[in-house]
């Protein structure tokens, strides 16, 4: 059985104390760095997040732009992989106590988002995603339509009227000011007033469906948005600027916990590698002190011997194996006390007899 105050089972300790701490920094720094991964996977998720919404504005402006469908079916499919991270995501605010809230309100601003892009395509597509669709199409042939009729056969006024509204017409479709809109009514109200004695023509109807198209295409036009902040274009850059700052409140909140998982990583680090090294110097302290100590003690218990004997008292000695040493330094200095005790004796008997012969 080893003795607590050997130095063996001292060895030991220290060994046990080493081998102990090593496990409990192992320990911590893998418990720690698997719930870091998982926060930086959380983060990544989010990254891609903003990665798709990115994507996401980057289509609509292209859509908006060339006004070409291919763009709306990658908005789509991207909005589709920003759905499937999102909850890929979700798990995150449940396990770290993050606000819930927070979730359901990026998945209602993306939802908006999404509808809001979907109006837009529906109202560009009853304008016309070119020339030769919706209403663009519906005016420019009702236009050339009048084209084929003689309005010269009510003068030069009348042609030139007509010649003023179409430029106003142009105009408004180029720089969409209201200036034009309103050069455009003037210039078909006096039309309208040349025609006033032809109420059932072929030319009469054609000028009021091209000024009915004409104030159909406007109002789409300005529902749509004079300007990217205005109408419906307004609102949709409203929202995805929304869906932007949820992904960054989300980031807000995830930093916080990810840099406090950094500190008790840290923290519990130093804390069990300066109690471990604080133990061991103990111990080392301890341990030398004791053997000092006991070195000592029999230096001076041999210095001594060599005048008169003297036992070494195994009690002052730390170690175990120093006091087995000692109580065999003992027995050495009693034996060695009972041979000089018989050999004296044995020279006081010869010396008698060497008397009485």
């Amino acid at each position: 059985m080893i003795k607590f105050d050997s130095i063996k089972s001292q060895l030991m300790l220290m060994t046990l104390v080493c081998v102990l701490g090593m496990a409990l920094l192992v320990a911590s720094q893998f418990l720690f760095t698997q719930r870091l991964n998982v926060l930086n996977q959380q983060r990544e998720a989010l990254l891609r997040l903003g990665q798709d919404l990115l994507q996401m504005r980057r289509h609509e402006k292209d859509f908006l732009l060339r006004h070409q469908m291919d763009h709306v079916h990658r908005f789509e499919q991207r909005a589709e992989t920003f759905s499937y991270h999102l909850q890929e995501l979700s798990p995150l605010f449940a396990q770290f106590n993050l606000p819930a809230t927070q979730a359901g309100m990026l998945a209602q601003g993306m939802e908006e988002y999404r509808q809001l892009f979907q109006r837009l395509v529906s109202l560009q597509a009853e304008i016309g995603l070119n020339d030769n669709t919706g209403l663009l199409l519906r005016f420019y042939q009702l236009e050339s339509e009048l084209n084929g009729y003689a309005l010269l056969q009510y003068g030069e006024a009348g042609y030139a009227d007509f010649a003023a509204a179409q430029l106003a017409a142009r105009n408004f479709l180029l720089n969409k000011t209201r200036d034009h809109k309103q050069e455009f009514n003037q210039s078909s109200d006096i039309l309208l007033q040349l025609l006033r004695g032809a109420e059932q023509t072929e030319e009469r109807r054609l000028l009021l469906a091209y000024i009915q198209t004409f104030n159909h295409l406007a109002l789409a036009i300005e529902a749509m948005g004079i300007t990217h902040n205005d109408g419906l274009q307004g609102l949709f850059r409203s929202q995805a600027h929304q869906v932007e700052h949820q992904l960054e409140a989300i980031d807000q909140a995830l930093q916080p916990l990810i840099e406090a998982q950094q500190a008790k990583v840290r923290a519990y680090s130093i804390f069990i590698a300066a109690l471990t090294s604080v133990s061991l110097i103990l111990l080392l302290v301890k341990s030398f002190a004791t053997f000092h100590r006991a070195f000592a003690n029999f230096v001076m218990f041999f210095y001594r011997c060599k005048r008169q004997y003297q036992k070494i008292d195994p009690h002052q000695l730390g170690f175990a194996e120093f006091k087995s040493l000692a109580e065999l330094a003992n027995e050495m200095v009693e034996s060695r006390r009972d041979i000089e005790i018989r050999l004296a004796n044995a020279e006081a008997r010869l010396a008698q007899t060497s008397a009485k012969t």
